[in-house]
């Protein structure tokens, strides 16, 4: 994979890098640096998952967006109509800390206010009341959580309200490239990093993320992959017969779109309360237990507080 950005975008690209990155270093990207880098860098990943998002309702305008510092606030709040953004972002001085902040627009003069908050989502709650958000943004955070990945989905619902939208941006493990990897013997194309908040803890198939999603209390509108993969270097017979073989084995599984991409894409809608599923796969027997002691020792808390 490059380590820097593209030299050159599509026009539908490029209209959604408006709302991000400034024209000077969208014409001049390798030479782009900082917000602007990393911006470029993901681009078609950001073009892919920000057009997939719903405009605005008259009746709730208020966004969360999860493990972000608010790059995304002027295409949320100045095209998409989400005036009341709300972005939660790890802690890195002292959690809990609120901000009232500003984004401008990176090639006019209109800015967008939203409100910064430092919370750890493996913690505990949210700091926030029920059915508060019409859309709730959660990419590239979901990867990263290592003790109650199932938790976080619960806390989504419970602070959307009925009707309201989640959007999941994750990396794909079953990708063109990643399948390629492994079946070679190669490493994943992942990094671990430290510190530990950082790294990738475990990776979902579309399966397990519409699985989790369902048993929160979601329902699964949309499920795709997004981005091309970096390419297998062969010749094009080859990769051609490889895609052809590994998507007839996992249509015989019951997989009847190969999801080939590089990220996975769910959009989904809340239709019930949130509620915990537990999925063996993911949680040991005695995790489970001791997941529902701590889940109704927290609940408990929550109501004598209230």
């Amino acid at each position: 994979m490059a380590y820097k950005p593209p030299a050159k975008y599509s026009s539908a690209v490029r209209q959604t890098l408006k709302w991000l990155v400034p024209d000077g270093d969208m014409s001049r990207p390798t030479e782009a640096m900082g917000e602007s880098r990393y911006l470029l860098f993901h681009a078609e990943r950001l073009h892919e998952s920000l057009r997939s998002l719903p405009h605005a309702r008259e009746s709730n305008r208020r966004c969360l967006v999860v493990g972000s510092w608010g790059l995304e606030v002027p295409y949320l709040a100045g095209h998409l109509g989400w005036s009341d953004l709300t972005c939660l972002c790890a802690p890195v001085s002292k959690p809990g800390v609120v901000q009232q902040r500003k984004r401008h627009h990176p090639n006019d003069s209109a800015t967008f206010d939203f409100t910064l908050i430092e919370h750890d989502i493996e913690s505990g709650p949210m700091p926030f009341e029920t059915e508060q958000f019409g859309l709730v943004v959660y990419w590239g955070c979901i990867e990263h959580l290592r003790h109650d990945p199932e938790f976080s989905l619960y806390e989504l619902n419970r602070v959307v309200a009925p009707g309201g939208c989640m959007s999941v941006v994750t990396d794909n493990p079953i990708s063109l490239q990643a399948t390629h990897s492994v079946l070679r013997g190669h490493p994943m194309p992942m990094r671990l990093h430290w510190p530990a908040s950082e790294g990738h803890w475990r990776l979902y198939t579309p399966n397990e993320l519409e699985e989790l999603a369902r048993g929160t209390g979601w329902r699964v509108d949309r499920l795709t992959t997004i981005v091309k993969d970096p390419p297998v270097y062969w010749k094009w017979w080859k990769r051609w017969l490889f895609r052809q073989l590994v998507s007839d084995l996992r249509s015989g599984f019951g997989l009847a779109e190969p999801f080939w991409n590089a990220f996975i894409l769910m959009q989904a809608t809340k239709v019930n309360a949130p509620t915990r599923s537990y999925p063996t796969w993911l949680y040991k027997d005695e995790k489970i237990r001791r997941l529902k002691v701590e889940m109704m020792e927290m609940l408990c808390q929550e109501s004598t507080v209230g």
